[in-house]
C-alpha cells in the first residue's frame, strides 16, 4: 500500500548545452569541500539512478534530457519520505517498484517542493495509485497560471530534431496539481514516530514557491533548484534574483552535513555559500 504526501517545488531547468556545467562539481577558493561518500549506482533504466549517500538516504536522478534530483529516504518508523519526483509518471512508477522490491510493502509520504515539471512530473502516477499529494498553496496556483508558458518554453528548446523523443515526451506530459495544499508561509512539519521532517520556505529564490525539505536526524537538506549545484545559474525566466540570495543565507539556520540540489553531484554543505555567491553576481 503506498500513503504518499507530496509538496512540490520550482526548479532549474538549464539548456541541453549547459546540462556538463550542472554536472561538475566547480572549484572553491579557500574552501575545503568535503563531500559526502556515495555507494555504488543502482540503474533502475538508461536514464534513471540511484545513490545512496548516507544509510537509508537515496538521491534519484533522472535525466530526461536534463539530470534532475530526488530523494527518498526510509524513516526511523519503517516509512518512506519521497521527495520531488522523477520528470515522468513512468520513471517514477520505477523508482516505486524499485522501493517495493528494495523495501516491501511500506508507507510512504512524498514531499516535492514547487511546480515545475522536475518535482511534480511524476503527480499524475500518485495520484493514479490513490496517493495523496501535498504541495503549497501557490505551487497549485503557478501551474494553473504558468503550465502552458512552461511547456512552450521547454519546447522550444528541445528543436534539435535529435531530441524528438523528449519533445514529444514534454509535449504530452501532463501537469497534474496537487491534491492537498498547504499555506506557503506556514510550511509544513511531518513526524514519523521520534524523528521529524520540515518543510521550509525561506522566500523567493529561483522560482516563487520553492521549499526546501529538512531532515534533522539525518542532517540532510533538500535543497531543490533554490541550490545550484553546478558553477552556473541556469534558468532565471521564474527567479526573483533580488531576493535569492538573501533567501538561501536563511537555509544556515539548519546543521548539515548533505545539502542535495536540484541538479548537479555535488553534496555538500558549501553548495550554500556557493549559491549565495552565484547568484549575488547576477
Amino acid at each position: 500500500m503506498f500513503f504518499v504526501v507530496v509538496v512540490l517545488a520550482a526548479c532549474n531547468t538549464l539548456s541541453i548545452e549547459e546540462v556538463a556545467s550542472v554536472t561538475v562539481a566547480p572549484k572553491v577558493d579557500n574552501v575545503s569541500i568535503s563531500t559526502p561518500a556515495l555507494s555504488a549506482r543502482i540503474d533502475l533504466a538508461e536514464d534513471l539512478y540511484v545513490r545512496e549517500v548516507r544509510a537509508g538516504v537515496f538521491v534519484i536522478t533522472h535525466a530526461f534530457p536534463w539530470p534532475g534530483n530526488s530523494m527518498l529516504v526510509e524513516m526511523a518508523n519503517g516509512s518512506l519520505v519521497l521527495v520531488d519526483t522523477p520528470y515522468t509518471p513512468e520513471a517514477t512508477q520505477t523508482v516505486l517498484k524499485w522501493a517495493s522490491e528494495q523495501f516491501g510493502e511500506r508507507d510512504i509520504v512524498a514531499i516535492n517542493t514547487g511546480y515545475h515539471y522536475d518535482n511534480l512530473g511524476g503527480n499524475a502516477y500518485l495520484l493514479e495509485q490513490g496517493i495523496p499529494v501535498y504541495g503549497s498553496d501557490l505551487t497549485a496556483q503557478l501551474l494553473a497560471e504558468r503550465g502552458d508558458a512552461l511547456r512552450a518554453m521547454t519546447l522550444d528548446w528541445l528543436q534539435d530534431p535529435a531530441d524528438k523523443a523528449y519533445y514529444d515526451a514534454h509535449a504530452s506530459l501532463p501537469y497534474v496539481a496537487p491534491d492537498h495544499t498547504f499555506a506557503l508561509e506556514d510550511g509544513l512539519h511531518l513526524t514519523f514516530g521520534d524523528e521529524a521532517v520540515e518543510v521550509y520556505f525561506p522566500g523567493p529564490t529561483h522560482a516563487p514557491d520553492n521549499v526546501v525539505v529538512y531532515f534533522p536526524d539525518r542532517k540532510v537538506l533538500f535543497g531543490t533548484c533554490m541550490i545550484i549545484g553546478g558553477d552556473k545559474v541556469g534558468n532565471t525566466s521564474d527567479a526573483d534574483m533580488a531576493a535569492w540570495p538573501e533567501s538561501v543565507r536563511k537555509l544556515k539556520r539548519f546543521d548539515v552535513e548533505v545539502v542535495v540540489p536540484g541538479h548537479g553531484e555535488r553534496l555538500d554543505p558549501q553548495l550554500i555559500e556557493h549559491t549565495v555567491a552565484l547568484t549575488s553576481r547576477q
